[in-house]
């Protein structure tokens, strides 16, 4: 942000602009004598955020999914019945030798009709089952870490928030001890008018200065209370107005870039479910076995020759192989390696991403903590010219407006401290969260 203090309310303002304003949640509440740290919104965000409710709901999905996975070993229970009229049925024709009275063969319905229970178990499925459960699991690790991926990612957002309070909160402080000089000064300048040693018109602008200030002030404490409602929808606890933000104090042990991110464990993840698939792929070649049994009524029975109701059954184990599928398999494999080299090209690309912004917040690092040495050398410049100015205008010898201006400038310098100061924490927590250590 490296913006004059000046520019703060409008900063404020277009960050609220397209956010919907609502009332907090019912639910966790903070007492106006507490304390807000950043950790505790990071933790109230991901516990309380809808999305997190998804953890839960894919574990259950998964659950129900490895049942039915299960029930691929149970036999399988089918009753069928069927009736039918064909226009033909089976005849016995025989050619006796002359002289001998013809047979007299039974003649079959048209009609046929046939009842059946079918059962049938499996003996073995070629693994195929096995595979399918290892690949649930894999899409639960996969889902559920995509999930916690997208809800680490509110920590950014968080930041937002949390930080434009901490600005404002500190510029409306420089307001008030700039409005207490004023009026410190403008007592003493009503004395001097009181014995006519003083212009009333030297009054009167200090007078329209301190009006201006109680206006910055009024926009600031606006914009604070759309804030702090924005933040308090955003975790789910119902902060006060008065509430108390800690700054924090992150320590960077050192800064050498680690990527942690989950999106990274996703890519790994993601890379394990294809070599799974490969695996799966060989399933599809071997050889299965049923056992199979079916019983049941019927006219005609197993006796094609009966043209009466009779029960039969049938029981048998069946084989399914198919040896040759024209290299399909092998496509199959190959198409997945494939896929898996893309997954390496874009996790390497999502790296150089992390390191190309891990630099960047180095640099800000690195560029901020040498701006605000300079900052406390310009203040202390600052305060001398107040100083200066303020027993030049006791003599007459600057304006009043000369005097505000000093004034002004002084609180500035402070101002832009008090940003900076403000800027090394969010690029630090900014350091450490591209990285996924925050």
């Amino acid at each position: 942000m490296n913006l004059p203090g000046k520019r703060i309310p409008e900063l404020i303002a277009i960050l609220m602009m397209g956010y919907l304003l609502l009332f907090p949640a019912g639910g966790t509440s903070l007492q106006a004598q507490d304390a807000l740290t950043l950790d505790f919104c990071y933790r109230m965000a991901e516990q309380n955020f809808p999305l997190a409710g998804q953890l839960d709901l894919l574990s259950g999905s998964s659950k129900l999914k490895v049942q039915n996975l299960n029930k691929n070993w149970l036999p399988s229970i089918n009753i069928n019945g069927q009736v039918s009229y064909q226009s033909d049925v089976t005849k016995v024709v025989i050619q006796l030798p002359a002289g001998l009275p013809p047979l007299d063969m039974p003649e079959l319905s048209k009609d046929w009709y046939k009842a059946t229970l079918d059962v049938g178990q499996t003996i073995w499925d070629g693994n195929v089952t096995s595979y399918q459960k290892k690949l649930e699991e894999v899409n639960l690790q996969v889902d559920q870490t995509n999930v916690k991926a997208e809800l680490y990612k509110l920590k950014e957002q968080v930041n937002q928030f949390y930080f434009s309070i901490i600005l404002l909160n500190q510029n409306e402080e420089l307001l008030l001890s700039s409005k207490q000089q004023l009026e410190e000064k403008l007592q003493e300048l009503n004395a001097g008018i009181a014995f006519g040693a003083v212009l009333q018109s030297v009054a009167d602008a200090l007078e329209a200065e301190l009006i201006r200030i109680d206006q910055r002030i009024t926009e600031s404490r606006a914009d604070r209370s759309g804030l702090i409602r924005m933040l308090s929808e955003l975790i789910s606890v119902e902060l006060p107005e008065s509430v108390i933000l800690v700054m924090p104090d992150p320590l960077l042990a050192d800064y050498t870039f680690q990527n942690n991110r989950l999106e990274n464990e996703v890519f790994d993840l993601q890379r394990g479910r294809l070599e799974l698939l490969q695996s799966m792929v060989t399933t599809k070649w071997n050889p299965k076995f049923f056992a199979f049994g079916q019983a049941g009524i019927g006219r005609p029975g197993l006796n094609m020759l009966s043209d009466n109701f009779d029960p039969f059954y049938i029981v048998g184990i069946k084989l399914n192989w198919n040896p040759w599928n024209w290299n399909a398999n092998k496509n199959e494999k190959k198409i997945l390696g494939i896929q898996s080299d893309i997954l390496q090209t874009q996790q390497a690309s999502f790296d150089k991403n992390l390191k190309i912004q891990s630099h960047r917040e180095l640099t800000e690092i690195l560029k901020m903590l040498e701006v605000l040495k300079q900052d406390q050398e310009i203040i202390a410049l600052r305060e001398k010219i107040s100083q200066s100015a303020s027993a030049q205008l006791d003599n007459g010898v600057i304006t009043s407006s000369d005097y505000v201006t000093r004034l002004t400038e002084e609180r500035q310098a402070r101002l832009n401290f008090e940003i900076h100061k403000v800027q090394l924490v969010k690029a630090k927590l900014s350091y450490l969260y591209d990285q996924g250590r925050l």
